[in-house]
């Protein structure tokens, strides 16, 4: 039925389009907010058709098999001007999302990080209370302005929180590394935040950070958001600001590995750029943080039908 990996329709882990399975893969294809390299609408496509050598086993660490607890939704349909519209799309299409079937756990493939914010407003909105959020990312998204604009993937954080879809003081951001002035890196510890540099990061056992997320967030509802450029361009080069000095994929996964067990309620892989990827190896370093999400989320039933 499956056939080789490389054959069929490209889909998230070869699934099957809306189907009634515990968890949903839905691409949010809008990059008009980067400022330097764009290409990354042109992401959940590309991740979607590298995630199809992930489908001949099971999770090395869990053994699960997400490729029998995943349907792929499809694309959100969003405007390429005007990003307060295209927020509005991401959020309707979020709750639509849900809506469909409300006991669906959703994860999502970017687009740039300012999808991130239409994704925070409807998470809020079904969980009817502020969420807690990992923030992976190389820079740390506190900006107070875009290049003369409100909004941007520079002001995701800062967003977030003056709209209160997160609670600050549930806010670990970690692996920052960019230039930045001082008071808009410091802008979210003077709000009750956390943030880590890259250095220390990489430092950062999986037990030590499950400890410090257990401390700082406990059992909020908690949505991950991944930033491809959190990883060093050696590892992840199609991304459009990449950053020297990251982390390698390997501690990536075992950080992410290390949030099991919390209350996740979601997950995100943005900024990946495929016309600057290498041999696809930063879509394939995106679908499988995805893959090990979805092995990572319970779910009752994981024989394939």
């Amino acid at each position: 039925m499956f056939g080789m990996p490389y054959q069929g329709i490209s889909t998230f882990l070869k699934s099957p389009v809306s189907a009634p399975r515990p968890i949903g893969f839905l691409g949010i294809p809008y990059d008009c907010s980067v400022t330097f390299r764009p290409g990354a609408r042109l992401a959940p496509n590309a991740i979607r058709q590298i995630s199809m050598m992930l489908t001949d086993g099971r999770h090395p660490e869990f053994e699960t098999d997400p490729c029998a607890s995943v349907t792929d939704l499809g694309d959100i349909a969003i405007t390429q001007v005007g990003q307060h519209d295209a927020l509005r799309q991401i959020e309707e299409g979020v709750l639509a999302a849900h809506n469909d079937d409300p006991q669906r756990h959703l994860m999502f493939a970017g687009g740039d990080h300012l999808t991130t914010l239409g994704v925070l407003r409807a998470l809020r909105k079904i969980h009817g209370e502020r969420l807690a959020i990992v923030h992976f990312d190389a820079h740390c998204d506190t900006w107070s302005y875009h290049f003369g604009d409100d909004i941007g993937h520079g002001t995701l954080l800062r967003n977030a929180i003056d709209e209160e879809l997160i609670d600050p003081r549930k806010v670990m951001s970690l692996g920052l590394r960019s230039p930045v002035e001082p008071e808009t890196r410091d802008w979210l510890p003077a709000q009750g935040g956390f943030w880590m540099n890259s250095r220390q990061l990489m430092k950062t056992s999986g037990e030590a950070l499950q400890a410090l997320v257990k401390e700082r967030i406990g059992d909020t509802p908690t949505y991950i958001t991944f930033d491809i450029d959190l990883l060093d361009p050696a590892h992840a080069p199609g991304t459009g600001t990449p950053e020297i000095g990251g982390i390698t994929t390997l501690h990536a996964l075992e950080l992410l590995e290390a949030l099991r067990g919390f209350n996740l309620i979601g997950m995100d892989v943005v900024e990946v750029s495929p016309p600057h990827d290498v041999s696809n190896i930063t879509a394939l370093a995106a679908a499988t943080l995805l893959w090990t999400y979805a092995a990572m989320i319970p779910a009752s039933d994981f024989t394939r039908p």
